[in-house]
């Protein structure tokens, strides 16, 4: 009886150890990647080639869920593909610190927050949207969007700027409505998405920001 217990203490200890450390590792991937991308500074001419090669992601079809997922990724391990890394995006009052990647394929989501390709760029004329998925087994990612409050910071570090937003609405969408991509008559705002609620894809979560800085 005694080898049993002690077998399964063990065992319960690999249990509680294992997303720790899975979640370590990625974090420890994504900041590598991050500073390739911060001494390569090449990222104009990266987004040039994929705005052709994803440029369906901002349309409808980003907000469904082939694009983003509800569910915990399976994989344990941080896949091989490497994104394009155009900056950081993070939200303080959630501790959300993401590496930002340009495109919304489920390749790009498991390294970061997206960018979807077609739409303004950060710090541009009209609606920057970004997507993430709401769980990921071994990292926070959007999971915590739901606790974003009205007059939210959102910095995004983007071509050697920081820019500040801030949010001004939160509400729920279909799936399928691609009306929050639409632009403003005039200045820069933001729009992130995710699923929700936590855990289920029935619905998308939208936060609205405007540039303040």
């Amino acid at each position: 009886m005694k080898r049993i217990s002690t077998w399964l203490i063990i065992i319960g200890i690999i249990v509680i150890l294992v997303p720790i450390v899975g979640s370590l590792y990625t974090n420890w991937q994504q900041d590598q990647l991050y500073e390739e991308y911060l001494k390569s500074q090449e990222v104009q001419s990266s987004i040039s080639d994929l705005d052709n090669a994803f440029s369906e992601s901002a349309t409808a079809s980003a907000l469904t869920a082939g694009s983003i997922t509800a569910g915990a990724v399976t994989e344990p391990a941080v896949p091989k593909y490497k994104p394009t890394v155009i900056g950081r995006i993070k939200i303080p009052a959630v501790s959300i610190n993401l590496l930002l990647v340009e495109g919304t394929t489920s390749k790009d989501l498991n390294w970061g927050a997206g960018h979807l390709t077609a739409t303004p760029m950060p710090g541009e004329q009209g609606n920057c949207a970004i997507a993430g998925h709401r769980n990921y087994t071994f990292g926070s990612y959007f999971s915590r969007l739901g606790e974003v409050k009205l007059g939210d910071k959102i910095t995004i570090e983007y071509n050697k700027n920081t820019y500040t937003y801030e949010v001004y609405d939160i509400f729920a969408v279909k799936p399928d409505d691609s009306s929050v991509l639409g632009q403003p008559a005039e200045g820069s705002m933001l729009t992130l998405i995710t699923c929700h609620p936590k855990g289920s894809n029935t619905e998308r979560l939208i936060i609205w920001a405007k540039l303040v800085s």
